[in-house]
């Protein structure tokens, strides 16, 4: 055993026969200011470092194989306030600020974009200016680059979205198919899945599922606005409420199963 010690007490240890390097009481590694200094590797890849680009405020936390680089840059809270876990996580950051990411990949495209929270693995991938977005499960907002305000909960929830902007969605695959649509709220399993439109409101597994270019629509039961494609304006309240209404206007279905079978009718 190799050690490194004062009088009886021991600060380092090396075991000849098993390699072990034991640090007995504290490791201290200066801070990250290049690619040379404070880092931490895990063979050839960077694996924990705090980068601090020069004229900024710094306080950013990078853990996990090449998660943030050492190419940021700006002044005061530009690049600053950063932290980031995971494979590849943050790791094309320029002056963004106030970034959270966790997970694999995790807004790993992400340059100037600021305020966003992003846990699970691909989640907010492709993001790289959108600002403000708030994401939890694996893959959600996975395509997003401009889109903000964005709030997604679920399993690939807005996985398309790109720029679209003021979406609330939970539940898995939720608004799966928005690109540019704003201003949607859903909340269940696969609700307004296929949409691709703004202001709609659904509550309820498959609520508005095949809703593309309908707008202004509210959906609030299991499966109520089902088939609904193009319709616009109408409020469903009830399981199976409008069900099969696909282009009908400014309908009202109040009750279970109510307004089922109409498909086109108006008002």
């Amino acid at each position: 055993m190799f050690k490194v010690k004062d009088g009886s007490t021991d600060y380092l240890t090396l075991n000849q026969s098993t390699g072990q390097v034991n640090i007995l009481k504290t490791l201290r590694i200066e801070n990250t200011t290049s690619s040379t200094t404070g880092v931490i590797f895990k063979g050839t890849a960077r694996f924990i470092h705090n980068y601090q680009a020069p004229g900024t405020d710094g306080f950013n936390t990078f853990i996990g194989m090449n998660s943030g680089n050492f190419t940021m840059s700006g002044s005061s809270f530009l690049a600053s306030c950063n932290t980031s876990v995971g494979y590849e996580s943050l790791s094309s950051l320029t002056d963004g600020n106030n970034n959270s990411a966790f997970g694999f990949s995790s807004l790993n495209m992400n340059t100037t974009g600021t305020n966003n929270s992003s846990f699970g693995g691909n989640t907010l991938l492709s993001n790289t200016t959108g600002y403000s977005n708030s994401v939890f499960g694996s893959s959600s907002m996975r395509l997003n680059t401009d889109g903000y305000d964005n709030s997604a909960f679920g399993v690939a929830s807005l996985f398309n979205n790109t720029t679209g902007y003021q979406n609330c969605t939970f539940g898995n695959n939720s608004l799966f198919f928005n690109q540019t649509g704003t201003g949607n709220t859903a909340m269940g399993y696969q609700t307004l899945f296929n949409n691709t439109s703004s202001s709609n409101s659904g509550f309820g597994s498959h609520a508005l599922y095949f809703n593309t270019t309908g707008s202004y629509n509210s959906a609030f039961g299991l499966v109520s606005l089902y088939h609904n494609g193009s319709g616009n304006e109408n409020c469903a309240f009830g399981v199976n409420s409008l069900f099969f209404n696909n282009s009908g206007n400014s309908n009202t279905a109040v009750g279970y199963q109510s307004l089922f079978t109409n498909n086109a009718s108006n008002n």
